[in-house]
């Protein structure tokens, strides 16, 4: 399965939030929609889903364009962080409601996984007496129920505690595995670096930069103190590196191989390294 995305423009009145020219997603990937709040990230989700289809442009799916074929969808679910369930109603009503839309669910897996999730003994309770950790919970795992060969996730974690967090990510990565494309966005570094194969940066409501992070050269984001911050500096400026001097530290931007030439011809010149904090790029362009 492949999603073309082609001259994506989309304005709230006179504010204009996207403007893409050319973008594509594959099958058996994870992508990372990373940017700051208001770049565009959520509106972009919902134009590729037609929950709002008064943009300008072309989104396809295996060259269908969506606005024109709205079967094209039919293998395609997304999870808002502001996804509503019907609080009145149990976990179970909600299982089976959502599940019913998309053609039925297999309780019996369902089960399974909110007794992994510990949300089990709660299934039969109204949603509306649930925390908001066990609220997500259910919502994500009404999102894997179904078949969905493309799963959009916005904010998948928030109010997730780590054993949940844990559990979801394993779950997507055996997904990929399966051949689903999975799009996601998130805050949190660790989770885009330990799911994610690319990493898309938006900015005013366009991509700017992709990273591959499965690249073996990538370029990273280096903060290191030294004991020795002239010697150093003056060791960088004869091999012709580049680097930024801060209070505390120098950054560098370099590949992990680089990386390692630099670290052991400084510590053959008697410069210890008090600390040594590593980023992807990316990470850098939505402080």
């Amino acid at each position: 399965m492949n999603i073309k995305v082609q001259n994506l423009k989309f304005s709230y009145g006179t504010k204009k939030v996207l403007s893409i020219s050319n973008t594509e997603f594959e099958q058996g990937k994870i992508y990372g929609i990373v940017g700051k709040n208001g770049v565009g990230k959520t509106t972009f989700f919902k134009a590729l889903t037609n929950i709002i289809t008064n943009y300008y442009g072309t989104v396809s799916i295996d060259g269908v364009d969506i606005k024109k074929n709205l079967k094209a969808l039919s293998k395609v679910g997304i999870v808002l962080d502001d996804m509503e369930l019907y609080k009145n109603q149990t976990g179970l009503f909600n299982i089976r409601y959502f599940g019913g839309l998309r053609g039925g669910v297999d309780e019996a897996q369902a089960m399974q996984f909110a007794q992994e999730l510990e949300i089990a003994d709660s299934i039969n309770r109204k949603v509306n007496t649930y925390s908001l950790g066990m609220n997500k919970k259910l919502i994500l795992l009404i999102s894997i129920m179904n078949d969905a060969e493309v799963l959009i996730f916005d904010e998948p974690f928030r109010g997730l505690d780590a054993k949940s967090v844990n559990w979801f990510k394993d779950h997507l990565l055996n997904l990929k595995k399966q051949g689903r494309m999975i799009l996601i966005s998130s805050h949190v570094k660790e989770d885009i670096e330990t799911l994610c194969d690319k990493v898309l940066v938006m900015e005013n409501g366009d991509f700017r930069y992709t990273f591959d992070l499965n690249a073996d050269e990538q370029q990273y984001i280096y903060h290191v103190e030294v004991n020795s911050k002239p010697t150093l500096m003056d060791m960088l400026r004869t091999n012709g590196i580049s680097f930024e001097e801060q209070t505390k530290f120098i950054k560098l931007e370099l590949s992990e191989t680089k990386y390692k030439e630099v670290f052991k011809q400084a510590v053959a010149q008697d410069i210890e390294f008090l600390q040594i904090k590593r980023e992807n790029k990316f990470v850098d362009l939505i402080k």
